[in-house]
Order: structure tokens, then sequence, then C-alpha cells
């Protein structure tokens, strides 16, 4: 029977302790290097920001719906039972296009890429007629929430007829995932009250940058 020396026995000891260490020590960075890499902020290419609400006391940077200020009759949007674009007054007092809706209309936005860093939404609103504004739900198309069966996230109402400008609404962007990284984002807005029209101008996503 071969029985190791006190000596033998301890230095073997050492080596398999510094064996061990440097080997947690790899695993650890490799690990930390890996929870690095899921941790990063995914960004949209192709997107500018502004302080575009600063004037109402909303200092963050917001990124433009595509087709959200309705520049032209011609912006993307897919409208429904007589939601149209039309010339109007707009909230800075402009003469521009404008998204009307009428009673049981609806009207869905282009997609918008967001990341889990873009919790809320903000768009003026004008009541024409009636007080119950619009509803408003968020579509992620490839998840179970689509543009037929949109997740609903709020209401927005004007004040009379004047323009009227809202608080956020959360578009709830970890129902796409709840891991970091791009999505698309398509917004549904309906009017379903009674003698009801709204219009709205001026749609902006907050990736809550300062």
């Amino acid at each position: 029977m071969f029985t190791s020396s006190r000596p033998i026995a301890e230095k073997f000891t050492r080596r398999l302790g510094a064996a061990l260490v440097s080997c947690l020590a790899i695993c650890g960075l490799t690990a930390g290097s890996a929870s690095a890499a899921s941790t990063a902020t995914a960004t949209c290419p192709g997107q500018s920001f502004a302080e575009v609400f600063s004037a109402f006391g909303d200092t963050n940077l917001y990124t433009l719906v595509p087709g959200g200020e309705f520049n032209s009759p011609s912006e993307g949007w897919a409208l429904y039972n007589g939601a149209r674009i039309i010339q109007s007054t707009r909230p800075n007092g402009s003469s521009g296009y404008v998204l009307d809706m009428p009673s049981g209309s609806m009207a869905v936005s282009p997609g918008v890429c967001v990341t889990l860093q873009y919790p809320s939404a903000r768009v003026w609103v004008r009541a024409v007629k009636g007080s119950e504004g619009a509803s408003v739900s968020v579509a992620y198309p490839g998840t179970r929430l689509t543009v037929t069966s949109p997740q609903n996230v709020g209401q927005v109402r004007g004040q009379q007829t004047s323009w009227t400008l809202p608080g956020a609404f959360n578009i709830q962007p970890q129902i796409a995932g709840a891991e970091e990284g791009t999505r698309e984002a398509k917004f549904v807005f309906a009017v379903s009250g009674r003698c009801t029209e709204v219009q709205l101008s001026g749609l902006y996503v907050d990736p809550r940058m300062r």
C-alpha cells in the first residue's frame, strides 16, 4: 500500500487549492461577463430625441412615433370605421393635419422600435364631441398581443374642445419579453362612446432619457 508522506500531501493540497481558486475566479469572471452582457441596454437605431413637452413641466426626452405628427394624409396609419386624417388647428396653434376619430372608429399606428427602457408615451387630445375620449391599447407583433388582440393601457381624454395633454400612459414593453432588447410596438386607439369625436396629435414615446 502506498502511503503519502506529510510534506507531499501538504504540497498536493496546496496545488489543489490553488487550482480551485483559479477555476472559481475564471468561472466568476465568465458569469460576470455574461451577466453584464444580459443587462446591457439595447438601442433603437435612427431615433432622435427632444424635450417636446418641457413647456408643460415634463423635461424627459421623447422620440416621435413614425407618422405621429400626421404631416400628411398618408402617414402609415391603418384607419377604420370613419377615422381619418384631416386638416385642422394643431396644439401649437398652427394649421396642419390631425387624426380625427368619430364614435365607433379605430386607428392603428405604424410600428415603433422600443426597448425595456421605453416605459410610457404621451399624445395630445382634443374632445370635439363628448368627454369619454379614446381608449389606448398596445400591440407587440410576434406575441400574443397582436393588433386584433392588443393590451389595453388606458384612456386619453380632452377637456371641452381645447387641446389637452393628458398624463403619460404605460406601454408595458415587458409584454414582448422580460430580457432587454429591441421590439416593435403599435398603438391602437378606439372611440366607443356615443356622440363622441376625438382628435389626436403628436404621439411620442419616452425612453427615460433625461
